[in-house]
């Protein structure tokens, strides 16, 4: 049976007769193309637009490489022309100036032109020498005394005119030379001059035609995308394609059916008439066509396909690229404004601060090791009798009461020293003695020790800078230069130099020591090449602080610290790489014990900004939070001098296991739900490759669970950083990790900065201005109770 055009209905979708011909499932939209051929051909048309289009956005893109490249070609060739320009205007200024120099050297040379005519004179001279010479020979008897005298001068005369002229011969050529070589060296700048003018002339031409050629290229990018939108005209109209393209579909596995059963059937196709069969060719022949506009538009869907997809993975990308720039901006802005403690916020109690009422209070501090001052104040005069009847008032004792002062005095000790002359005959004994000298720390100036004292203390225990200590002690009454006070810090080193490697041995006995490092700034460092930026290490143990400022982050300026640490020394740090390599240097023989402070930083920073992941950090931070409790909890029945702790302790210890074990469990799940570039997978991947470290705790009850104990040593240092801005020299950097090793040794230990100060400094004075050998009795841990009691500050 063959398939009419007349089978068709209106809307394009084919009648179902009696013999089972198909219709689609549902119409097609209102306002669908209805010649299947037409719309062949319009497609095609638009395809061959569309290619078209794309070709010459293809070529416009190149053009527009090439141009913007040759643009910037020229950009920077008219700034060297430019500059070039600045450079021989900057020449042109100096031809005024060798003009005026060669006038100069005209007027020198007609001047040296106007002394010829001694030379005239000179030549008179000559002949009126040798006038005399001859009347001399012809008669020498009758030349008189006069003559010869007048024949000397002349020939004085004559010598003198001859070197003068010589001279002048010797200048003028010099002279002619240096006008030779100035007018020369106009002619080159004013030949570059020209050149340059040329050159600049065609820089503009050619920036000319690059403007023009830019308006060009954005008129034919206007036309590109006017092009564009109507190319999303035309992917409209090829939905309306692919639809009808879906009704064929449908039409031709039909008429394939219906294709098979007539060749099956060959006999009766035989005995069709003509024109059945020539309308069936046709149809096969519309069949072929079909099929070739679908296998066309299938490429078509399959390339939309491939852009669509391509463009989901560029949002994907740019949306992770939003979210991880949203993340560092909350980071760095809670770092900057944020609250600098990561405590979490507590529920309030409901109780307002500070003294409560009807609760006893302390009562005010007793201070008896102050001197006191007493003070008389009398009763005015007109106040002693009776304003009514005039009788005076009785004695009835005093009020007493006290008032704290403080007072800051500079004076000059005028030091006298007594001098006795012999009285007796003894050869043997000195003419004459004088009483010892008083003790000075530096014999060439004239500050006393309690002064050089109190520097240190502003300096190195306060942290303040140079200038601020000088100009303190300008308000004081006593004006001192910064520079006198920087340039005795050299002289400091040599004197608690050796304080220093004392207390880097104890430190070297202790089992359990923290580490941290944070940057500093030495100005000597800056060079061409070089940042001025060094790097405060730290090593503190539970008696001992140890600086040292090194330029370098390594394990090797770590290892100045920790080379001779003993055996199986814990140290606690962070995960920072260099004290990973510093174990290696050691040769395996410390350990590591990581923070869980920084671990937990990890969690809150990989939820910053990112909302979806706020249940899931505060989730991790209560486990952390789990574990310092536990811990917490532990520590109460530790007994550090019982060899076999209480049940209670290894109770507690079972329970932190388990609770560490869940933790670590949990992070390994999630890890392996997560995909590899997930924000959250960092923080988990960090706390699992770090286990072993994070949990040297557990067997070492004494070790702390994070490194807090050297990040609060380091604070005082990072405040005298940001008042001086580090350190000027490599020797002041030295002096100041001298200085600050010594005062947190003391500081930590009780002792009064100032009143050691005080007593070290008048030790070295008396020493000769060093050190003293036995050093037992001004270390902390080596003193006696006695003079530990002496140095202890008060309160």
């Amino acid at each position: 049976m063959a398939v009419l055009d007349d089978d068709f209905r209106a809307d394009g979708t084919l009648n179902e007769g009696g013999d089972g011909l198909w219709s689609p499932p549902g119409p097609a939209p209102s306002g669908a193309p209805r010649d299947l051929p037409s719309l062949a051909a319009r497609a095609e048309v638009a395809e061959a637009r569309c290619e078209e289009l794309r070709q010459a956005e293809l070529s416009a893109r190149t053009d527009a490489g090439s141009w913007k490249s040759r643009f910037k070609s020229c950009r920077r060739r008219l700034s060297e022309a430019e500059e070039e320009t600045k450079e021989l205007r900057r020449a042109a200024k100096d031809v005024p100036s060798l003009q005026a120099e060669v006038a100069h050297l005209k007027t020198l040379l007609s001047e040296a032109g106007i002394e010829s005519s001694e030379i005239g004179k000179v030549e008179a001279l000559r002949k009126e020498i040798a006038r005399l010479r001859r009347a001399l020979a012809a008669e020498p008897g009758k030349a008189t005394a006069g003559e010869a005298r007048r024949a000397r001068t002349a020939l004085e005369q004559a010598q003198q005119h001859k070197d003068t002229i010589r001279t002048q011969r010797k200048e003028i050529a010099r002279l002619n030379r240096e006008v030779a070589r100035r007018d020369k060296e106009l002619v080159r700048l004013n030949e570059r001059l020209g050149q340059q003018k040329e050159r600049t002339e065609d820089i503009r031409e050619t920036a000319k035609n690059l403007s023009q050629d830019s308006l060009r290229l954005y008129r034919e990018v206007g036309f590109l995308r006017d092009a564009e939108a109507r190319s999303r005209s035309l992917s409209e109209e090829n939905f309306w394609l692919r639809h009808a393209l879906d009704v064929s579909r449908h039409g031709q596995k039909k008429l394939t059916a219906r294709i098979a059963k007539l060749r099956a059937a060959g006999a009766t196709l035989t005995r069709l008439p003509f024109d059945e069969a020539a309308h069936l060719r046709n149809v096969l022949r519309r069949s072929r066509r079909q099929k070739t506009m679908i296998a066309r538009l299938r490429k078509e869907n399959a390339r939309l396909r491939r852009t669509a997809q391509r463009a989901r993975n560029r949002v994907e990308a740019l949306e992770a690229d939003i979210a991880r720039l949203r993340s560092t901006g909350a980071v760095l802005s809670r770092r900057l404004y944020g609250r600098k403690s990561e405590q979490q916020k507590k529920p309030g109690t409901g109780r307002k601060r500070g003294q409560q009422r009807g609760a006893p209070g302390h009562g005010r501090t007793q201070r008896p090791g102050l001197d006191e001052r007493p003070e008389e104040l009398e009763v005015p005069e007109q106040a002693r009798v009776c304003g009514h009847c005039g009788q005076p008032y009785a004695p009835n004792g005093a009020e007493v009461s006290a008032l704290i002062e403080f007072e800051v005095i500079v004076y000059k000790r005028v030091i006298s020293r007594e001098r006795l002359r012999r009285t007796c005959a003894c050869a043997s004994s000195p003419v004459e003695v004088t009483a010892p000298p008083a003790p000075r720390l530096f014999p060439t100036t004239s500050y006393g020790i309690t002064f050089w004292a109190r520097f240190l203390f502003e300096h190195c225990a306060c942290f303040r800078p140079l200038r601020r200590v000088a100009a303190w002690f300008s308000s004081q009454g006593l004006a001192v230069s910064p520079g006198t006070l920087a340039n005795s810090r050299k002289r400091f080193a040599a004197l608690f130099e050796s304080l220093y490697e004392a207390i880097l041995a104890h430190q070297n006995t202790a089992a359990l020591r923290h580490a941290d490092e944070t940057s500093w700034r030495v100005q000597e460092l800056r060079g061409d090449d070089c940042s001025s930026r060094a790097w405060l290490w730290t090593s503190v143990s539970s008696d001992a602080v140890c600086f040292h400022i090194d330029p370098s982050r390594s394990a090797e300026a770590a290892l100045k610290l920790f080379a001779e640490a003993l055996p199986d020394t814990i140290i606690v740090c962070d995960r920072y790489s260099a004290y990973k390599r510093l174990v290696r240097l050691l040769g395996d023989m410390a350990i590591l014990a990581y923070c869980w402070a920084h671990q937990r930083r990890d969690f809150v920073e990989a939820a910053a900004g990112q909302p979806r992941l706020e249940q899931w950090c505060q989730g991790w931070v209560g486990r952390i939070a789990e574990i310092y409790r536990l811990n917490g909890e532990r520590l109460e029945h530790y007994d550090p001098g019982r060899k076999r702790q209480t049940a209670a302790f290894r109770k507690a210890t079972r329970k932190l296991k388990k609770a560490l074990d869940r933790l670590f469990a949990q992070a390994e799940a999630e890890l392996a739900a997560l995909p590899d570039h997930a924000r959250e997978a960092r923080a988990l991947r960090s706390l699992l490759n770090h286990r072993e470290g994070l949990c040297v705790f557990v067997d070492n009850p004494l070790v702390p669970m994070d490194n807090n104990f050297a990040e609060r040593i380091l604070r005082a240092p990072a405040i005298g950083r940001g008042l001086s801005h580090g350190s000027d020299s490599e020797d002041g950097a030295r002096f100041t990790a001298i200085m600050y090793s010594v005062v947190a040794t003391l500081s930590m230990n009780g002792i009064d900065v100032l009143r050691w100060l005080q007593a070290w400094l008048e030790a070295c004075a008396k020493n000769g201005g060093q050190p003293p050998d036995d050093l037992s009795a001004w270390l902390p841990w080596s003193m006696s109770e006695k003079r530990r009691r002496k140095f202890t500050a008060p309160g």
